[in-house]
């Protein structure tokens, strides 16, 4: 070593730089065979849940109405194992081929049955409303949770909602409740915006994502 060269110190770190190809390796980078690994287990994982959450669907069936059930759901996931598989060959999707569902198996809404003031009554009375009520307004120029912008006539998404569900429970004699899926963002605005709404027929929940 000559004398314009010291030598480092020595507890000193020597830095190498990362990130940078080595010399005549340009354009040659190789993929970590980790990220293939990654992705096979992410697959298996995704396959899994699915099945888990179909299962749990089809025990949640009324008995005599499970065989249906379960023939759908592993329609399903028949379809979604073999998206999967279509996506790690990199077999781009046919939107070509896709069509629409036959005439008759859409119901258009004036041909269903309106039920009784006592059927509507049973059924929202198993009813609970829940709204996402954790984004804040601020890229439309508002200041608090997204749900106090006024959207007509001067009224709110969340006076809408509570509207609505009050005309419900006024009309068939029941008690739907409103739940608001607050976050750490707008939960101390909404404790004090709800207090309005204290004179209507709904009960108001909040608790934190």
């Amino acid at each position: 070593m000559s004398d314009s060269e010291q030598a480092p110190p020595r507890n000193a770190m020597t830095l190498f730089p990362i990130n940078r190809p080595a010399v005549g390796m340009e354009g040659h980078q190789r993929v970590p065979s980790g990220s293939r690994g990654f992705h096979e287990v992410a697959t298996r994982d995704a396959e899994t849940r699915l099945q888990n959450e179909l299962d749990r669907l089809t025990l949640d069936a009324p008995e005599s109405f499970r065989p249906v059930c379960k023939k759908e759901m592993d329609g399903f996931a028949a379809l979604f194992r073999r998206f999967l598989a279509d996506k790690k060959k990199g077999q781009p999707i046919e939107w070509d081929k896709i069509q629409k569902l036959p005439q008759s198996t859409i119901r258009d809404y004036a041909s269903l049955n309106t039920p009784s003031i006592e059927e509507a009554k049973k059924m929202l009375e198993k009813l609970v409303v829940i709204k996402l009520n954790g984004g804040l307004g601020t890229s439309m120029g508002c200041h608090g949770p997204k749900s106090v912008i006024p959207v007509r006539s001067e009224l709110s998404f969340l006076d809408l909602t509570v509207q609505q569900i009050q005309y419900l429970n006024k009309k068939y004699g029941t008690n739907v409740p409103l739940v608001l899926m607050n976050s750490f963002n707008t939960d101390e605005d909404t404790q004090k915006i709800i207090k309005k709404y204290s004179g209507f027929e709904v009960e108001i929940y909040t608790f934190c994502q």
